[in-house]
């Protein structure tokens, strides 16, 4: 006498399949240029954006240093402490080496006044203008940042992100 239904081999079979499947499907869509760079980028003026909350929320100066290797960037108060993301409560800081999603990606170039770094005064505005080339093979996205307003663009977007202001 046979039983509708499936065996619980079967379903773990499948099951087991369907993961296979999912994480060489997810990795192989992570692993294309313009989707890791494009999200790299995004998180970016994400990140840039928080940090500017961040200042005229606490009336505080931050400083959002891009590394020297090119591997990503810290925020920092005025003292030099690295603070937490408002938006994470993580430490403010990213490294693209240690971050498997973001695995390729670097700076390439930091166009800033005085160096690698962009600072927010206390009422959330960038002293000066910023532009960082992000970097994935042979392709690059510019992530902007206007003076006093804060604005943020990214040039080269393919997701349409657009700055939605603080």
């Amino acid at each position: 006498m046979s039983r509708p239904g499936f065996t619980i081999i079967e379903l773990l079979s499948l099951l087991a399949l369907s993961s296979f499947f999912a994480a060489t499907g997810v990795r192989a869509y992570f692993l294309r240029p313009d989707i890791t760079l494009e999200n790299a980028a995004t998180l970016l003026a994400h990140d840039l954006r928080a940090a500017q909350n961040r200042s005229a929320y606490l009336g505080e100066a931050s400083c959002f240093s891009f590394l020297d290797d090119g591997d990503g960037y810290v925020v920092t108060d005025e003292t030099g402490e690295i603070v937490r993301n408002p938006r994470t409560e993580h430490t403010f800081e990213r490294r693209y080496s240690s971050d498997g999603v973001f695995d390729g990606v670097y700076v390439s170039e930091v166009d800033a006044e005085p160096g690698r770094s962009l600072i927010y005064d206390g009422r959330g505005q960038a002293t000066y203008n910023l532009a960082v080339t992000l970097a994935f093979g042979e392709s690059r996205r510019v992530v902007r940042v206007e003076q006093n307003s804060g604005r943020v663009t990214i040039q080269g977007t393919s997701s349409g992100w657009t700055d939605s202001g603080y």
